[in-house]
Protein backbone atom coordinates (compact mmCIF):
# COMPACT_ATOMS: atom_id res chain seq x y z
CA UNK A 1 0.00 0.00 0.00
CA UNK A 2 0.88 3.85 -0.67
CA UNK A 3 2.60 4.14 2.78
CA UNK A 4 2.17 8.08 3.78
CA UNK A 5 -0.58 10.75 3.48
CA UNK A 6 -0.78 14.28 5.00
CA UNK A 7 0.04 13.75 9.02
CA UNK A 8 0.50 10.29 8.79
CA UNK A 9 2.69 6.85 7.86
CA UNK A 10 1.74 3.44 7.80
CA UNK A 11 4.36 1.31 9.53
CA UNK A 12 4.48 -2.51 10.39
CA UNK A 13 1.39 -5.35 9.92
CA UNK A 14 -0.45 -1.71 9.26
CA UNK A 15 2.31 -1.61 6.13
CA UNK A 16 1.89 -5.32 5.10
CA UNK A 17 5.62 -5.77 6.50
CA UNK A 18 5.43 -9.81 7.51
CA UNK A 19 7.67 -12.10 6.05
CA UNK A 20 5.22 -14.80 4.90
CA UNK A 21 7.79 -17.52 4.26
CA UNK A 22 9.22 -16.86 7.57
CA UNK A 23 6.17 -15.72 9.70
CA UNK A 24 8.02 -13.24 11.27
CA UNK A 25 7.35 -9.55 11.15
CA UNK A 26 8.70 -7.69 14.42
CA UNK A 27 11.93 -7.22 13.33
CA UNK A 28 10.62 -5.67 10.40
CA UNK A 29 8.22 -3.38 12.01
CA UNK A 30 10.66 -2.21 14.42
CA UNK A 31 12.94 -1.24 11.45
CA UNK A 32 9.73 0.53 10.01
CA UNK A 33 9.12 2.05 13.04
CA UNK A 34 13.09 3.53 12.94
CA UNK A 35 12.59 4.74 9.56
CA UNK A 36 9.31 6.42 10.33
CA UNK A 37 11.42 8.14 13.24
CA UNK A 38 13.95 9.53 11.43
CA UNK A 39 11.45 10.82 8.65
CA UNK A 40 9.19 12.28 12.20
CA UNK A 41 12.44 14.55 12.99
CA UNK A 42 13.09 15.66 9.27
CA UNK A 43 9.04 16.72 9.22
CA UNK A 44 9.67 18.39 12.68
CA UNK A 45 12.93 20.35 11.98
CA UNK A 46 10.61 22.05 8.62
CA UNK A 47 7.46 22.10 10.85
CA UNK A 48 5.82 20.24 7.57
CA UNK A 49 4.25 17.06 7.94
CA UNK A 50 2.40 16.92 4.37
CA UNK A 51 2.77 13.75 2.47
CA UNK A 52 5.37 15.34 0.05
CA UNK A 53 7.14 15.81 3.27
CA UNK A 54 6.25 12.20 4.76
CA UNK A 55 6.86 10.24 1.43
CA UNK A 56 10.54 10.24 2.20
CA UNK A 57 9.75 7.41 4.41
CA UNK A 58 8.96 5.64 1.24
CA UNK A 59 11.69 6.10 0.04
CA UNK A 60 14.14 5.13 3.09
CA UNK A 61 11.94 1.85 3.28
CA UNK A 62 12.60 1.35 -0.72
CA UNK A 63 16.85 1.49 0.02
CA UNK A 64 16.73 -0.54 3.05
CA UNK A 65 17.09 -4.28 3.77
CA UNK A 66 13.57 -4.19 4.76
CA UNK A 67 12.51 -4.05 0.97
CA UNK A 68 15.32 -6.66 -0.08
CA UNK A 69 14.10 -8.81 2.15
CA UNK A 70 9.90 -9.01 1.53
CA UNK A 71 10.86 -8.53 -2.40
CA UNK A 72 12.38 -12.17 -2.26
CA UNK A 73 9.30 -13.84 -0.68
CA UNK A 74 6.49 -11.73 -2.84
CA UNK A 75 5.95 -14.82 -4.65
CA UNK A 76 5.32 -17.01 -1.85
CA UNK A 77 1.62 -17.20 -1.14
CA UNK A 78 0.30 -16.92 -4.34
CA UNK A 79 1.60 -20.28 -5.64
CA UNK A 80 0.03 -21.86 -2.98
CA UNK A 81 -3.74 -21.06 -4.51
CA UNK A 82 -2.78 -24.17 -6.76
CA UNK A 83 -2.29 -27.04 -3.96
CA UNK A 84 0.51 -27.82 -1.43
CA UNK A 85 2.92 -29.56 -3.61
CA UNK A 86 2.16 -26.45 -6.14
CA UNK A 87 3.06 -23.64 -3.66
CA UNK A 88 6.41 -26.03 -2.25
CA UNK A 89 7.76 -26.33 -5.84
CA UNK A 90 7.54 -22.53 -6.18
CA UNK A 91 8.77 -21.49 -2.84
CA UNK A 92 12.04 -23.94 -3.83
CA UNK A 93 12.55 -21.77 -7.54
CA UNK A 94 11.85 -18.93 -5.24
CA UNK A 95 14.65 -19.81 -3.01
CA UNK A 96 17.57 -19.49 -5.87
CA UNK A 97 15.84 -17.16 -8.05
CA UNK A 98 15.29 -13.85 -6.02
CA UNK A 99 11.25 -15.13 -5.10
CA UNK A 100 10.16 -15.00 -9.23
CA UNK A 101 7.14 -16.90 -9.37
CA UNK A 102 7.84 -20.69 -11.18
CA UNK A 103 11.32 -19.34 -11.44
CA UNK A 104 10.57 -16.88 -14.18
CA UNK A 105 7.71 -14.43 -13.52
CA UNK A 106 8.38 -11.26 -11.23
CA UNK A 107 5.03 -11.37 -10.17
CA UNK A 108 2.22 -13.96 -9.63
CA UNK A 109 -1.80 -13.22 -9.56
CA UNK A 110 -3.96 -13.84 -6.51
CA UNK A 111 -7.11 -12.90 -5.11
CA UNK A 112 -8.79 -12.10 -1.83
CA UNK A 113 -9.57 -15.49 0.22
CA UNK A 114 -13.23 -14.67 0.76
CA UNK A 115 -13.81 -14.27 -3.03
CA UNK A 116 -12.74 -18.32 -3.23
CA UNK A 117 -15.20 -19.15 -0.96
CA UNK A 118 -17.93 -21.62 -2.68
CA UNK A 119 -21.38 -21.51 -2.14
CA UNK A 120 -23.14 -24.20 -0.48
CA UNK A 121 -24.00 -25.63 2.95
CA UNK A 122 -21.02 -26.23 5.06
CA UNK A 123 -20.32 -29.47 7.08
CA UNK A 124 -20.23 -28.84 11.00
CA UNK A 125 -17.27 -31.35 11.24
CA UNK A 126 -16.54 -29.57 14.67
CA UNK A 127 -19.97 -31.11 16.50
CA UNK A 128 -18.55 -34.59 15.84
CA UNK A 129 -15.10 -34.21 17.82
CA UNK A 130 -14.45 -35.38 20.80
CA UNK A 131 -12.67 -33.36 22.96
CA UNK A 132 -10.26 -34.94 25.80
CA UNK A 133 -9.03 -32.01 27.21
CA UNK A 134 -5.67 -33.26 26.97
CA UNK A 135 -4.86 -33.08 23.35
CA UNK A 136 -7.51 -32.07 21.80
CA UNK A 137 -9.91 -28.98 23.21
CA UNK A 138 -12.80 -27.00 22.81
CA UNK A 139 -13.26 -23.37 21.00
CA UNK A 140 -14.26 -21.85 24.40
CA UNK A 141 -11.24 -23.56 26.54
CA UNK A 142 -8.93 -22.41 23.87
CA UNK A 143 -9.80 -18.90 24.74
CA UNK A 144 -9.64 -19.67 28.24
CA UNK A 145 -6.36 -20.75 27.18
CA UNK A 146 -5.45 -17.56 25.65
CA UNK A 147 -6.15 -15.41 28.46
CA UNK A 148 -8.35 -13.09 26.21
CA UNK A 149 -10.09 -10.62 28.18
CA UNK A 150 -12.37 -7.29 27.32
CA UNK A 151 -14.08 -4.85 29.00
CA UNK A 152 -17.46 -5.99 28.24
CA UNK A 153 -18.74 -2.48 28.99
CA UNK A 154 -16.89 -1.06 25.89
CA UNK A 155 -18.85 -0.11 22.30
CA UNK A 156 -18.06 -3.95 20.61
CA UNK A 157 -15.00 -4.17 18.48
CA UNK A 158 -16.73 -5.88 15.81
CA UNK A 159 -19.12 -4.49 13.43
CA UNK A 160 -21.66 -6.02 11.15
CA UNK A 161 -22.80 -3.57 8.84
CA UNK A 162 -26.20 -5.55 7.96
CA UNK A 163 -26.85 -8.06 10.29
CA UNK A 164 -29.70 -9.18 8.16
CA UNK A 165 -27.39 -10.11 5.31
CA UNK A 166 -26.90 -13.11 8.14
CA UNK A 167 -29.91 -14.55 8.60
CA UNK A 168 -30.99 -14.45 5.21
CA UNK A 169 -28.57 -14.16 2.71
CA UNK A 170 -25.56 -15.81 4.07
CA UNK A 171 -27.52 -18.34 5.60
CA UNK A 172 -28.87 -19.94 2.51
CA UNK A 173 -26.23 -19.36 0.53
CA UNK A 174 -23.17 -20.22 2.43
CA UNK A 175 -24.61 -21.57 5.33
CA UNK A 176 -23.07 -18.82 8.14
CA UNK A 177 -19.49 -19.82 7.63
CA UNK A 178 -18.39 -17.23 10.41
CA UNK A 179 -19.60 -20.26 12.66
CA UNK A 180 -16.80 -22.28 11.64
CA UNK A 181 -13.93 -20.00 10.71
CA UNK A 182 -14.04 -18.17 13.91
CA UNK A 183 -11.95 -20.06 16.34
CA UNK A 184 -13.18 -18.58 19.41
CA UNK A 185 -16.96 -18.90 18.72
CA UNK A 186 -17.55 -15.39 18.43
CA UNK A 187 -20.34 -15.84 16.08
CA UNK A 188 -23.51 -17.42 16.88
CA UNK A 189 -26.96 -17.61 15.30
CA UNK A 190 -29.48 -18.24 17.53
CA UNK A 191 -32.92 -18.53 17.79
CA UNK A 192 -35.15 -20.41 15.16
CA UNK A 193 -37.56 -18.59 12.19
CA UNK A 194 -38.30 -15.17 12.89
CA UNK A 195 -36.17 -14.87 16.07
CA UNK A 196 -33.26 -16.40 14.75
CA UNK A 197 -30.41 -13.42 15.00
CA UNK A 198 -26.83 -12.77 14.66
CA UNK A 199 -25.20 -13.34 18.40
CA UNK A 200 -21.87 -11.60 18.75
CA UNK A 201 -19.58 -12.48 21.76
CA UNK A 202 -16.48 -9.63 20.90
CA UNK A 203 -15.24 -10.36 24.43
CA UNK A 204 -13.82 -14.32 22.88
CA UNK A 205 -12.23 -12.26 20.44
CA UNK A 206 -8.49 -13.47 19.78
CA UNK A 207 -7.81 -10.59 17.32
CA UNK A 208 -7.21 -12.68 14.39
CA UNK A 209 -8.75 -10.92 12.02
CA UNK A 210 -10.21 -14.05 10.18
CA UNK A 211 -13.93 -12.41 10.24
CA UNK A 212 -12.65 -9.49 8.58
CA UNK A 213 -10.78 -11.15 5.41
CA UNK A 214 -12.95 -14.00 4.81
CA UNK A 215 -16.13 -12.79 5.60
CA UNK A 216 -18.00 -13.94 2.04
CA UNK A 217 -20.17 -10.26 1.92
CA UNK A 218 -17.21 -7.76 3.39
CA UNK A 219 -19.99 -6.47 6.19
CA UNK A 220 -17.63 -7.54 8.79
CA UNK A 221 -15.33 -4.69 10.16
CA UNK A 222 -12.70 -5.60 13.11
CA UNK A 223 -11.53 -2.44 14.59
CA UNK A 224 -8.65 -1.96 17.48
CA UNK A 225 -10.82 -1.95 20.79
CA UNK A 226 -9.68 -0.38 23.77
CA UNK A 227 -5.96 -0.50 24.78
CA UNK A 228 -4.91 -4.04 26.20
CA UNK A 229 -7.81 -5.61 25.72
CA UNK A 230 -7.00 -8.78 23.63
CA UNK A 231 -5.55 -11.87 24.34
CA UNK A 232 -2.43 -12.21 26.34
CA UNK A 233 -1.11 -16.22 25.38
CA UNK A 234 0.61 -16.65 28.55
CA UNK A 235 -1.30 -19.47 29.39
CA UNK A 236 -0.20 -21.31 26.28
Amino acid sequence: PKLTVNGAMLIGDSAGFMNGQRLKGIHLAMKSGMLAAETIVDALSENNFSDETLSDFEKKVNSSWLRDELWKVRNFHQAFDHGLFGGLINAGMGLVTGGRGWGFKNRLSSESGHLRMEKGKIENRYNELSFDGKYLFDKVTDVYHSATAHEEDQIPHLHVRDPDVCITKCSEEFGNPCENFCPADVYEMVGEGETRKLQINFSNCVHCKTCDIMDPYQIIDWVPPEGGDGPAWVNL
